[in-house]
């Protein structure tokens, strides 16, 4: 009866049957014990929250306190009620990215990105707001203050959403304040950058001592900037840079300096 029973087992196609029902077995099995690790997941309860900032730059107008109280008590309560608030947390402004997940001891992992604050926006009549390098505004904050340059002239009112289409001027603003902080001689001196034309497409920059240097628009910006910082180096001693009261870099392949 045993050999009997082999043989028909070790036929090929009941062979090749056989298989298939142990790896759906197997299958079914290992669903079942996710399933129920799943379940238990979902049903615990959550002991602590852990906030780690993944940014290198430290400028973080949102602090520690400041997203715990965002979050509201979440001790003890179960990890599925907290879906609404990893949405809610990616729609501040001040933040480039957000996630919130689970570690093993049933502690909520919350993972950050800060954008980073690179101007203070200062139209008339307010406040003003902080821009971040992609050109989202990011409200002011009482506790929070960064050295960074300022930017006056025609620009919008309200800080820019990160959705929103950006102005011109703050975008050549960006522009160009991002080519003077690769060069390491002119980045120190930039104290202000100023938004002028009739469609907040021109850019005057000034520096430490008050000195203007006009960009002009974004038409052959690197070549205008290039030629700057040659100037900045290799001007002659007796017409050294600082020594006049405006650089204009308008004309093309030109310097002008009175």
């Amino acid at each position: 009866m045993k050999g009997n029973l082999a043989h028909w087992i070790n036929q090929p196609g009941i062979s090749k049957v056989l298989k298939v029902l142990r790896a759906v077995v197997a299958v079914a099995l290992c669903m079942t014990v996710w399933g129920f690790a799943q379940h238990n997941l979902d049903h615990a309860r959550i002991k602590e929250v852990r906030i780690f900032w993944q940014d290198q730059h430290g400028l973080h107008m949102l602090k520690d306190q400041d997203v715990h109280a965002f979050l509201g008590p979440l001790q003890g309560k179960l990890r599925t009620d907290i879906d609404q608030k990893e949405r809610s947390l990616r729609k501040l402004p001040y933040l480039s990215e957000a996630e919130l997940c689970y570690d093993t001891d049933h502690a909520l992992m919350v993972f950050l990105n800060h954008r980073e604050p690179v101007l203070r926006v200062l139209p008339e009549r307010t406040s003003g707001y902080y821009l971040a390098a992609d050109g989202v505004g990011l409200p002011l904050k009482a506790d929070f203050a960064a050295p960074v340059p300022v930017l006056l002239g025609k620009i919008p009112l309200r800080p820019p959403l990160p959705q929103q289409s950006r102005n011109k001027g703050l975008t050549l603003a960006l522009m160009v304040m991002e080519s003077m902080n690769k060069d390491s001689l002119l980045e120190p001196f930039m104290t202000q950058y100023i938004v002028t034309g009739s469609d907040s497409n021109a850019l005057i920059c000034k520096t430490l001592s008050g000195q203007e240097i006009w960009v002009g628009t974004s038409m052959d910006l690197p070549s205008k900037l290039r030629n700057l910082s040659s100037f900045y180096r290799f001007a002659p001693a007796d017409s050294a840079p600082e020594s006049f009261r405006s650089i204009n870099l308008i004309f093309k392949n030109q310097i002008v300096c009175r």
